[in-house]
Formats: structure tokens, sequence, C-alpha cells
């Protein structure tokens, strides 16, 4: 595995050197971690590379390109050359308008995570505590037009649904502990899951309307389209080779999202910011084996509120009501810190970030440190613990405890 990182990283660098007399910019970035539940080591080294391209005044291309080497058993393969993003771009070619046309990343709202808003771009499997995820591109046209310099009119349109990945054996282990006692107390013993895949063919769009005001930024928004994960719509045990075998269909719910975002001063407190997501959803029902997963309309939010201190200690605290993994009746309360100490004279920096459940009491503790050696290259080293039993909220991503290590060079 050794003998692989160090080939993936001479392939990288040199492919890196070669490019750097062109315009690009971009960053080489490593991150390991010791999974404390598995007892096993992953290693990522990614190579971004940001360019553009003018082709008139207005008109421009624009691209990411990523260059990937992994040991994760979440990948597909260890080795890839992907555009994280690439498109065309238009801007005032049409007068007070902006467009974008390609593979996109939207986002939608003001919260820094967990955001009810952003549904256009479906996660990469796993939630990251240690550092911001990177969604996965989909094909999108993005146009924006600016009616004045305070009010503006958003549309994205993505002309088929992009679902989120998870590898088809850790997806299989989950359907199979999760319906495997309900058929074993009927008598039926399943050994495997096989899992078919009904895609919506209509596409997914969204329009936003977004004004500033005085101390404020604020938009009322729609979203028409689909749960990234899938839910079970047929199940059906048949004899198999060594066993009997489930037959799971999985299939993604229509819902519609009314959204309200807003960004500003904090009444009261100079230099503090006040920024919230909050959304109602509107399901498509969905029924399995006589049980509703998805019935009536529900709320998620996000709230949260990051003021720096006079001797350089930055706080972000939020609320947040129904967690990623949550929807309709399942969602609940949490609070978030995420604390940051620049030290004077120093070239460290601590930082924490907590989430504990209200409903149950379990918690996700991430403390860590980053060293600046360069304005342009640092590491940090970050320790996740999970306290709650495994049915708690947050307990039950116990598999996020462990150590991680991340370097990024700037260039």
């Amino acid at each position: 595995m050794k003998r692989n990182i160090f080939l993936a990283a001479f392939i990288i660098l040199l492919f890196s050197a070669s490019v750097f007399a062109g315009d690009f910019s971009g960053s080489l970035t490593y991150s390991g971690g010791y999974n404390f539940t598995e007892s096993n080591l992953n290693n990522t080294l990614n190579l971004d590379l940001n360019y553009v391209h003018s082709f008139t005044d207005d008109i421009f291309a624009e691209g990411e390109l990523l260059i990937k080497y992994t040991d994760n058993s979440f990948a597909d393969t260890p080795f890839m050359i992907i555009p994280k993003e690439l498109y065309i771009s238009a801007y005032d070619l049409i007068p007070n308008s902006d467009l974008k046309v390609g593979r996109l990343i939207v986002s939608w709202g003001s919260a820094d995570m967990f955001s009810p808003l952003d549904n256009f771009n479906p996660l990469p499997p796993g939630i990251s505590f240690t550092s911001m995820t990177q969604k996965n591109a989909v094909l999108a046209a993005d146009a924006i037009y600016y009616f004045n310099d305070i009010t503006y009119l958003q549309t994205i349109i993505l002309p088929s649904f992009v679902s989120s990945y998870m590898p088809e054996k850790y997806e299989e282990q989950i359907y199979l502990s999760m319906f495997a006692p309900q058929f074993q107390a009927q008598g039926i013993e399943i050994t495997s899951v096989n899992i078919t895949y009904a895609l919506p063919g209509n596409p997914v769009w969204g329009i936003k309307l977004g004004r500033s005001f005085t101390s404020f930024d604020a938009a009322i928004s729609y979203y028409n389209g689909y749960y990234f994960n899938g839910y079970p719509e047929t199940v059906e045990p048949i004899p198999g080779v060594s066993g009997m075998t489930l037959n799971l269909g999985l299939g993604y719910p229509k819902k519609d999202v009314f959204g309200f975002e807003f960004q500003g001063d904090f009444p009261g407190i100079e230099g503090a910011t006040l920024r919230g997501d909050l959304a109602y959803i509107i399901p498509q029902p969905w029924q399995v084996q006589g049980e509703d997963l998805l019935k009536d309309p529900y709320i998620k939010a996000v709230i949260g509120a990051d003021y720096t201190t006079s001797f350089d200690l930055y706080l972000n605290v939020g609320f947040i009501w129904g967690f990623v993994f949550e929807e309709g009746d399942q969602c609940s309360p949490y609070i978030s810190l995420n604390a940051r100490k620049e030290l004077e004279d120093s070239k460290l920096t601590p930082n924490y970030l907590g989430i504990i459940s209200l409903h149950d009491g379990s918690m996700i503790n991430s403390v860590g440190a980053s060293y600046d050696f360069t304005d342009d290259f640092s590491v940090t080293l970050s320790y996740v613990s999970v306290s709650g039993d495994q049915t708690s909220k947050l307990g039950q991503m116990g598999s996020a405890e462990g150590l991680y290590l991340m370097g990024e060079w700037s260039f």
C-alpha cells in the first residue's frame, strides 16, 4: 500500500510541475485517517487545478480538475482524473445577467454546514468533522438576473437527477441488517441482498429571489427535485444459490422545498453575524411494507451566529433542527459549537468542533490544531470522538472516531 501511495505522489507531483508554466492555480492535499472502529488507515492524495480561459471579455471557460489517489473503501477506483467543475460562463453578455452551463457545484443557503436548502449537489459518502466536505458536481445551468444592485433572481436547472453514491457492499450490509430481523421473525433467513435502482426521469430545478437590506441579506427559494438517498420501494425474498436473497428496489421520492435564508448583523453585538436557513419540505408520501417512511410536510433549519473576540477567538454557535440523515418525523434538535484561536506570535491555531443531540445527549467532538509552516503550506492534526450508544442520534456515527492528518500546499 505504501508503495502505491509513493507512486501516486510521484505521478501527481510530476503532473503538477508540468502545468505550473500554464495559467493554473490550485492545491496539493494529503489527508489520512486512522479509524478506531475498524483499526485501519486511509490515505488520500489530491491535486486540485483551477483554470480560467477567456474567449472574449464576457465569455470564459472555467474549471477545476481533480487528480486523486485513495485507498479509502468508499472509492470506486484508487486512482482517478475527473473534472470537479467544468463550465462555460458568460458575465453580462446579456445585460444584467450571469450564466454558467456545464458541470457545476451550486451552493444555496447561508449556513456553513448542514444547510437543508443545499439540494442540488450530492455529497460523497460519509461526513467529515475535520474539514469542509466537497460536493460532487452535476450537469446544470445556472442563470442570475440582477434587477438592480440589491435584488436578483436566480434559476438552476438540472436536466437529470443525480443521486448520492454509496459503495455497493456497504449499502447491502445496511439493508441486510435492516430487513433480515423482520424476515427472521417470520421464519425466513435472508443471506444476501440484491439492489436495483429506479432513478427519476424528470429534470430538477429551483428558483431564488434575493435582496440586500441595510444590515442583512435575505432570499426566498423553491426547489423541485428528489431525495438524494434511495428509499425501499419493493421488497421481495426469493430463493438464491446459497440461501434466500432479498430483491430490494430503491426509489427516490420527490420533494418540494420552500426556503428562506438570511445573514447579517447580530442585533446588539457589534461585529457578530447571524445567519440561518429554514426549509419547509413537502415529501412524496412513501410506504414500505405498510409503514410510512415519508408522509406529512416537515421543517428543517440551521440557525447560527459567529463572532471574533478582541483576543482573536473565533466562535460559531448553531442550532440545528434535523441533522443530515434525518427526514420527516425523525428530525430532532442539536447544538453545535465551532471555536478557533489564533495564538499571538505563533503559527499554531487550535480548533474545536462539537455537536450535541438535545434529544438523547449523544455527542461528537473534534479537537485539533493547524500549523502554518508558510503562507502556502499548512498541516492539521485532529482527534474525533463520539459518545452515546449505537442506537443514539450521534452514537450511530461511531465509525467517525479516529485520528486525522491533513497537509495542504496552495500554489
